[in-house]
C-alpha cells in the first residue's frame, strides 16, 4: 500500500491502481502460456519462438494504453481518458479527500470510486483481448513477409493464443477486481462516511457477492487441473515427460492459487473485522463509521444495517434524557411494586425448592454390599437434575440419574412428573429398556411442552450383575478395583419425552461389578463445567480425577471429584446443576451370611437358616441387613411374635424400607392385631403409594375390622395398579354384594 499511495501522490490515483493490477495480468499470462501450449502436440518450438518474439511488444503496447487511459501523464497535463477517472484523480490526493465538494458531487464521487473495481476489470479484459489481437496480427505479418507462412502452424498458434486469452481473461479480470476492491476500500469508506456525516443516508454500493469470488477459485482449480492433465497427456503422447515445464507450471499454479486465495480471504476477513469493530463502537455509543467498505452484497446489507441501527440509537439518545426524567417517578413506583412481587416469587421459589429437594433422596441406604455417596449442587433454587433409587421386581435395585431440559419451575414440574412415572414403571418392570419405553410414552401423553429429559438407569441384582440403559445422558463410568483406567458404560437411546418413536431406540447392556469396583453416575454439569476462559472441564479430566483418587474412602473420593470441579470453575459462574452419585461394591461379611441363609431357605431348611442368621447377628449386632432377613425367616416359619420384635428393631434404624413395614403389617394381621396391622401397612403405602401388595393387605385388615368403605378403597387402588389382580377383584365383588 505504501507503493500505491506513493504513485497516487506523485502521478495519479487511478494510474497507481492500474500499475499494481497490471502485474496480475502478467502472472495470468504465464499461467495462460502453460495451458495453451499444453494442448499443442507438434511444432511447439516454432510456435513458442514466434509468440515469444511478438507477445512482449503486444503486452507492452496494451499496458501503455492501459496506463494512458488511467492517467500516467496527468502530471504533464494529459489527464485520464474518462471523466469518472479524472474526477477521482482530482478529488483524491493519495488517501486524502481534498477541496470543497458539494453533496451532489460527493454522491457522484462515491459512485465512481465504488464502480472502479468493475471499471478496471472491464478495462483489463479489453486490453487482454487487444493484446491477443495485436499478437496475431504481428505474427501473421511476420510469417507472411518472411515467406514462412504455414496455415497449419498459424491455426495451431491461433488456437494456443485463444486458449491463453481465455485463461488470462478469467485470471486477470478477477484478480484485477479483487485488488481494486481491496485497494480502494479506504477511499470508498471515506466518501460514504462523509455522506453519513452530512445526513445523507444511502445504501452502500454493491457490485458482486461472496459466491462469485469463490466461484472464481473453483474455475481456477478446474483450469489448473485441466492444464496439468494436458501436460501429462502431452508427455504420454511424446513418450517423455518435460519435468522442467511440469515443475515450473506447478510452482506457478500453486503460487497463483495461494496468493489469490490469500488476497480474497484477506478482503473478507478485513471486512468481518471491520464489522466487528463497528459493532463494538456502536455498543459503546459511537457512530457507524467504517474504515473499509465492502462491495459484496452480503456484507453491504450488514453494513447498512449497522448504519441504520446507529442512526436509530442516535435519534433515541436525543430524546432519552427527557424520557428518563418523565419515567423516573413511574419507575420508582414500579420498582417498589416489582420488589414486593419479587419477594413473593422468591418465597414461592423457596417453597418449591424445598418440595423439589424433598423428592430427592438425601442419602441412599446400603443395599447388600453396595454403598452409595451423593453430591447435589443446584445452579438455581429449582434445578433440572434429579436422581432416585427403586426396589425392582426380583429383589433388584434400580438407580436413576436424569437431567430435565431447562431450569426453574417448568423443569421442576417435569421432574415431579418423571419421578411419579418412573415409580410406576419400576413397579412393573425390572428392565431399564422397558422402563424407558413406558416413561417415554407417559411423559409424551401428559407433558405438552417441549421439555424432555436425558436419563441413565441401571438395575443391579443380588449377584451384582448390572443391566443398564442410556437415554442420551452422560455415559456412566466404571472404575475397576486396582485399575488405572476407567470403562465407559453407554447404549443407544433418544431423549425421553421427545418423540414417541424413541421407544424403538432404547437398548440395554449388562456388566458385572466385583468387590472394590466403583460406578460413577453424573449429569452434564460436571464435564461441561466452564472456567473463566470458557474452557470445558471435559470427560477426560473427570476420568483422570477418578483414577487419581481411586484409593480414597468412598465419601472422600466423591468429595475429591466435586472439589476438583469447583477448583476448575474458580471465579466463573456455575451454568448448570451438578449431580454425582457413586456406587461402591464393598465386601460385607454379613452379606455372605445372608446369602448362605437364602441358600438354606431355597432348600426348605428354614430353621437352619434362622440359626445361621442368629449366629451372624451375635457377631454383628448392629447390622440392619441381618435383622431384616431374620425377620423375614421368622415370618416364613409362622413365628409372628419374633417377626414383629425383630422387624421393630430394624425399623428403629431404617424408617424408609417399605418392605419392613409390609412384613410387620402382615405379621400383625396373622396375629389378628388388625389395628397395628393397619398402622404398619399405611406406613408402607405412605413410602410408596404404588405398593399394590401393601394396598391389598391393608384392604384385608380393614375388612377384618368391618371398615368396608376403607377396604373397598384399598382394593380399588390395587385394581388401578394391577387390573388383572383376581384376588382384589374377588374381594371387591364380595364387599359390594354385602353392601
Amino acid at each position: 500500500m505504501r507503493l500505491f499511495y506513493f504513485l497516487a501522490r506523485k502521478i495519479s490515483y487511478t494510474f497507481a491502481l492500474a500499475f499494481l493490477t497490471v502485474l496480475g495480468g502478467w502472472l495470468g499470462a504465464v499461467f495462460g502460456y502453460f495451458l495453451s501450449t499444453s494442448f499443442l502436440l507438434s511444432s511447439i518450438e516454432q510456435i513458442t519462438n514466434i509468440i515469444v518474439k511478438w507477445l512482449p511488444w503486444a503486452v507492452l503496447s496494451a499496458t501503455m494504453l492501459h496506463y494512458l487511459q488511467f492517467g500516467i501523464l496527468s502530471r504533464i497535463g494529459i489527464p485520464a481518458f474518462f471523466s469518472s477517472l479524472r474526477m477521482i484523480n482530482r478529488r483524491f490526493d493519495g488517501d486524502m479527500l481534498k477541496g470543497e465538494i458539494s453533496d451532489e458531487e460527493l454522491r457522484e464521487l462515491y459512485g465512481y470510486i465504488s464502480d472502479l473495481p468493475l471499471y478496471n476489470m472491464l478495462s483489463s479484459v479489453f486490453y487482454v483481448v487487444l493484446t491477443g489481437i495485436l499478437t496475431v496480427i504481428a505474427i501473421y505479418a511476420d510469417m507472411t513477409l518472411g515467406g514462412t507462412f504455414d496455415p497449419v502452424i498459424f491455426k495451431m498458434m491461433g488456437k494456443a493464443i485463444g486458449i491463453g486469452l481465455v485463461v488470462v481473461f478469467v485470471l486477470y479480470g478477477m484478480s484485477t477486481y479483487l485488488f481494486t476492491e481491496i485497494i480502494t476500500g479506504y477511499e470508498r469508506a471515506t466518501c460514504y462516511n462523509t455522506l453519513l456525516a452530512r445526513g445523507i443516508v444511502t445504501h452502500p454500493r454493491v457490485l458482486s457477492g461472496v459466491r462469485v469470488k469463490f466461484s472464481f477459485f473453483l474455475i481456477l482449480m478446474v483450469l489448473a487441473l485441466l492444464t496439468f492433465a494436458a501436460l501429462m497427456e502431452k508427455s504420454r503422447f511424446f513418450y517423455k515427460a518435460d519435468l522442467t515445464a511440469v515443475i515450473v507450471y506447478l510452482i506457478v499454479a500453486i503460487a497463483s492459487m495461494v496468493f489469490l486465495m490469500a488476497v480474497n480471504s484477506n478482503s473478507i476477513l478485513r471486512v468481518l473485522k471491520e464489522i466487528s469493530r463497528v459493532a463494538r463502537e456502536i455498543s459503546t455509543g459511537g457512530d457507524a463509521e467504517f474504515r473499509v467498505l465492502s462491495l459484496d452484497r452480503e456484507f453491504s446489507a450488514i453494513e447498512f444495517g449497522f448504519v441504520e441501527m446507529a442512526r436509530e440509537i442516535r435519534e433515541y439518545r436525543k430524546n432519552i434524557e427527557m424520557k428518563v426524567e418523565q419515567r423516573t417517578a413511574e419507575l420508582q413506583g414500579a420498582l417498589a411494586d416489582l420488589k414486593e412481587r419479587d419477594d413473593l416469587i422468591q418465597k414461592q421459589l423457596d417453597i418449591a425448592s424445598t418440595i423439589q429437594r424433598g423428592i430427592l433422596p438425601g442419602r441412599i441406604d446400603d443395599w447388600n454390599e453396595l454403598k452409595f455417596s451423593i453430591r447435589y449442587i443446584a445452579m438455581e433454587k429449582i434445578g433440572g437434575d434429579f436422581y432416585d433409587v427403586y426396589q425392582l421386581k426380583g429383589n433388584k435395585l434400580g438407580l436413576l440419574m436424569a437431567d430435565v431440559s431447562g431450569h426453574g419451575i417448568p423443569a421442576a414440574l417435569v421432574t415431579t412428573m418423571a419421578k411419579i412415572s418412573f415409580g410406576n414403571a419400576c413397579n412393573k418392570h425390572d428392565s431399564p429398556r422397558r422402563i424407558f419405553q413406558e416413561v417415554n410414552q407417559n411423559i409424551i401423553e401428559h407433558v405438552k411442552t417441549q421439555d424432555y429429559l436425558t436419563c441413565f438407569f441401571l438395575a443391579i441384582d443380588e449377584d451384582y450383575s448390572v443391566t443398564y440403559a442410556n437415554a442420551s445422558h452422560q455415559k456412566a463410568i466404571l472404575l475397576r478395583a486396582g485399575a488405572e483406567a476407567t470403562e465407559l458404560l453407554d447404549t443407544n437411546g433418544l431423549f425421553i419425552g421427545a418423540i414417541e418413536e424413541a421407544r424403538d431406540t432404547y437398548e440395554e447392556k449388562t456388566t458385572k461389578m466385583k468387590y472394590g469396583d466403583r460406578l460413577i453416575m453424573y449429569t452434564d454439569g460436571i464435564p461441561e463445567a466452564i472456567d473463566s476462559e470458557r474452557r470445558e472441564y471435559s470427560l477426560e479430566r473427570l476420568q483422570s480425577v477418578i483414577v487419581k483418587n481411586r484409593n480414597l474412602p468412598l465419601e472422600d473420593f466423591t468429595s475429591a471429584i466435586i472439589e476438583d470441579v469447583q477448583r476448575f470453575i474458580g471465579s466463573a459462574q456455575v451454568e448448570d446443576d451438578i449431580t454425582l452419585v457413586v456406587t461402591e461394591l464393598a465386601r460385607d461379611a454379613a452379606v455372605d451370611i445372608i446369602k448362605n441363609s437364602k441358600k438354606l431357605v431355597s432348600e426348605n431348611r428354614h430353621y437352619e437358616a434362622i440359626e445361621h442368621l442368629e449366629r451372624g447377628l451375635s457377631l454383628y449386632p448392629d447390622n440392619r441387613k441381618l435383622l431384616y432377613n431374620l425377620a423375614k425367616n421368622y415370618f416364613r416359619v409362622n413365628n409372628y411374635a419374633r417377626t414383629i420384635e425383630t422387624i421393630q428393631s430394624y425399623i428403629e434404624a431404617d424408617k424408609r424400607n417399605k418392605y419392613a413395614y409390609y412384613i410387620a403389617g402382615a405379621a400383625y394381621y396373622q396375629m389378628m392385631d388388625y389395628q397395628n396391622s393397619i398402622y404398619m401397612l399405611e406406613e408402607a403405602v405412605r413410602i410408596d403409594q404404588n405398593f399394590s401388595n401393601a394396598h391389598f393387605a391393608l384392604g384385608m385388615s380393614h375388612k377384618k375390622r368391618e371398615n368396608r368403605d376403607e377396604a373397598i378403597r384399598c382394593f380399588e387402588k390395587v385394581i388401578n395398579l394391577d387390573a388383572d389382580n383376581k384376588l382384589a377383584l374377588y374381594e371387591l365383588s364380595e364387599l359390594r354384594k354385602a353392601k
